[in-house]
C-alpha cells in the first residue's frame, strides 16, 4: 500500500534529475545568464522548429519529437521575440485549411517596408483627407481678393446703338414769318412724313472711393484673419493625419507581435504536452491528464488564427490611413528591439525626456496650429463687428465719364463728351438693416470668444491627459518587464515541481496562462509607450510638419 506512492516519488526524482543534468541553467539564478550576442529571430512552427513544436494544421501532440525523449521534456525556454515589420511567412490560417484571400500587390512609389517618417510623408501626398482641407484654404483665399477689390477703381465701357422709327403724322400750328416783322401766320400742313433716326453711343465711366470710414479696410483685414485661420486648420489638420498614421502604424506592429505572442503559447504548450506525456509514461501521472494538458494548445491554435485575423485587418487599416487601397502591401518597420530570452524584456529607449506639465502647456499654447485659428477666427470676427458698425457711416466716391455719341440721323457726325465729379453718400435711413448686421456680429464675435476659450482648456486638458498617458506607460512597461520575469521563474520552477510529482497539472496550466499573459502584457506595454510618445506630440502640436 504504502511502497507504490514510494516508488512513484523516487521516480518523478530520478526523472527530474535526469532533466535538470541536461539544463545546466536551470542550476542557476535566472538573474545571471549568459548575453546573447545576435537575438534569435521567433522560429515559424514548421516541422523543424523546436522541439515539440507542431506544424500549423498538425494534431495536438504532435511534433519534431513526438516519442517523448529527453529533448522532448526540456523545461520551456522562454522564446525570443523578434521586431515585427516583416510579412509573415504562415499561411492563413495558420491551422486548417488556407482561406482564399487574395493576395496584396504592390504600387510604383511606395516601399513595401516604410519608416514612420517615409509613412507620414505618402500620407500627406495621397491622403483625400488633405486634399479636401487644401480645398477649403482656397475656398477661403477667394474673399480675400473680392474685399480688397474695393480698393481698386471701377471702370466699366459702354457702345450702343440705337435705332428710331417715327412714325408719319399731321401736325397743325402758328408763327411767326420771315416776311416782316410783327406779321403772324397760321396755317395747316397735310402732314409729317416718317422719320428713321439712328443714334451711336461709347461711353468709359470710372468710380473710385476716396472715404468709407474703414469699413473695407475692416472687411480685408476679416477676410485675411479667416484665411489665416483656414491656414492653421489645414496645419493641424497635417498633424492629426501624422498621428492616425502613427496610431496605424504601432497598432499594426503590435499586432503582429500578438501573432508572434500566440505563435510562441503553442509552442510552450506543445512543451507541457510532452512534459504530460513523460510524466504518464514514467507513471507519475494519469493519461486522462493529457487530455487536459492538450486543452490549452487547442486554444492557443484559436488564438493564433485570431492574431492572424487581426494583423491583416491592422495592415489594411494602414495602408488606407495612408491614403492607399487597403489590398496594397505596406509594411511598417519596427523601432522596437527583440524580446530576448536572455534578459526577458523589451527595453526602449524614450523618444524624448518627459517635460513638466507648464513646460508642455507653453510649448502646446505656442505650436497649436487650431489654437491659432480659434485667434484668429476671433480677430477675424471682431474685424467683422467694426465693419457692420460702419454700415451708416457716410462714403465719398470720385466718379468721371468720357465718350462721343452721334449727332444727326444717320448716326454719324460723333460729338464728344465727358463729366467729373464727386458724390458725397450719406445714409439716413435704412429699415435697421445695420443696427440688426451689428448685433449679430456681436453675437458671433462672443461665441468667437467663448469657443477661444474653450480650446485653450481642452489644450490644457490634452496635454495633462497625454502626459499622464505617457508617465503611466513608462511605469507599466517596467512593471510587465518586472510581470513577465516572474511569470519565467514561476514557469519554470512548476516545471520542476510537477516532474518531482509534488505538484498538480492544474497548477503547471496556471502558470503556463500566466506566462502567456505577461508577454501579451509585455508587447502591448511597450507598444502603448511609443503611442503614448506620439500622444504627446500631438497635444503639443509638435508632431511631425506643422
Amino acid at each position: 500500500m504504502i511502497g507504490r506512492p514510494i516508488a512513484r516519488a523516487f521516480a518523478g526524482v530520478a526523472l527530474t534529475t535526469l532533466v535538470l543534468a541536461q539544463q545546466p541553467a536551470f542550476a542557476q539564478s535566472p538573474a545571471s545568464p549568459a548575453p546573447s550576442s545576435t537575438p534569435r529571430p521567433l522560429a515559424s512552427p514548421t516541422p523543424s522548429s523546436a522541439a515539440g513544436t507542431p506544424a500549423p494544421g498538425a494534431p495536438a501532440g504532435t511534433g519534431a519529437n513526438p516519442s517523448g525523449s529527453r529533448a522532448a521534456i526540456n523545461s520551456t525556454q522562454l522564446p525570443d521575440l523578434a521586431p515585427a515589420g516583416e510579412a509573415s511567412p504562415l499561411p492563413f490560417p495558420a491551422y486548417g485549411t488556407p482561406a482564399p484571400v487574395s493576395p496584396v500587390r504592390t504600387v510604383a512609389g511606395v516601399p513595401q517596408t516604410v519608416t514612420l517618417q517615409q509613412a507620414v510623408l505618402i500620407a500627406y501626398a495621397r491622403s483625400p483627407v488633405l486634399a479636401a482641407a487644401r480645398a477649403q484654404v482656397e475656398i477661403a483665399t477667394a474673399p480675400v481678393g473680392l474685399a480688397q477689390s474695393a480698393l481698386f477703381p471701377s471702370v466699366s465701357g459702354t457702345a450702343s446703338t440705337t435705332r428710331t422709327h417715327r412714325q408719319a403724322g399731321t401736325s397743325s400750328g402758328t408763327g411767326t414769318s420771315g416776311l416782316g416783322s410783327g406779321t403772324t401766320t397760321t396755317g395747316s400742313g397735310s402732314g409729317l412724313a416718317p422719320q428713321n433716326v439712328t443714334s451711336n453711343v461709347f461711353n468709359v465711366q470710372l468710380a473710385q472711393l476716396i472715404f468709407d470710414g474703414g469699413r473695407v479696410a475692416a472687411q480685408i483685414r476679416a477676410a485675411r484673419a479667416t484665411q489665416s485661420a483656414s491656414i492653421a486648420t489645414y496645419q493641424r489638420q497635417l498633424q492629426t493625419v501624422a498621428f492616425n498614421v502613427a496610431t496605424a502604424y504601432y497598432n499594426t506592429l503590435s499586432a503582429q507581435r500578438q501573432t508572434q505572442v500566440s505563435l510562441a503559447t503553442v509552442r510552450l504548450d506543445q512543451v507541457q504536452e510532452n512534459l504530460v506525456a513523460a510524466q504518464i509514461r514514467a507513471g507519475t501521472a494519469a493519461k486522462a491528464d493529457l487530455a487536459t494538458a492538450q486543452l490549452p494548445t487547442a486554444q492557443a491554435r484559436v488564438a493564433v488564427i485570431r492574431a492572424q485575423a487581426n494583423e491583416r485587418v491592422q495592415l489594411a487599416t494602414f495602408a488606407n490611413t495612408l491614403g492607399l487601397d487597403a489590398d496594397i502591401a505596406v509594411q511598417p518597420k519596427d523601432d522596437v528591439p527583440s524580446l530576448s530570452a536572455t534578459s526577458g524584456t523589451l527595453q526602449v529607449a524614450p523618444a524624448f525626456p518627459t517635460p513638466a506639465y507648464e513646460q508642455a502647456v507653453a510649448r502646446a499654447l505656442a505650436l497649436r496650429p487650431d489654437l491659432v485659428s480659434a485667434q484668429e477666427n476671433v480677430a477675424s470676427l471682431r474685424a467683422g463687428l467694426r465693419a457692420a458698425k460702419l454700415g451708416n457711416f457716410p462714403s465719398i466716391n470720385a466718379t468721371g465719364s468720357y465718350g462721343t455719341s452721334s449727332s444727326d440721323v444717320s448716326g454719324g457726325n460723333f460729338r464728344n463728351s465727358g463729366s467729373i465729379g464727386v458724390a458725397l453718400s450719406v445714409p439716413i435711413y435704412d429699415r435697421g438693416v445695420t443696427r440688426a448686421q451689428t448685433a449679430q456680429a456681436q453675437g458671433q464675435l462672443d461665441q468667437g470668444v467663448a469657443l477661444l476659450a474653450q480650446a485653450q482648456q481642452g489644450v490644457e486638458l490634452n496635454v495633462r491627459t497625454a502626459l499622464v498617458n505617457l508617465i503611466s506607460a513608462y511605469a507599466a512597461l517596467d512593471q510587465t518587464n518586472a510581470e513577465l520575469a516572474k511569470a519565467q521563474e514561476v514557469l519554470r520552477s512548476t516545471e520542476a515541481q510537477y516532474r518531482a510529482g509534488v505538484t498538480t497539472l492544474p497548477l503547471l496550466l496556471n502558470a503556463q496562462v500566466g506566462i502567456t499573459q505577461a508577454l501579451t502584457d509585455e508587447v502591448t506595454a511597450v507598444y502603448t509607450v511609443r503611442q503614448a510618445e506620439q500622444a504627446v506630440l500631438y497635444a503639443e502640436g509638435a508632431n511631425a510638419a506643422g
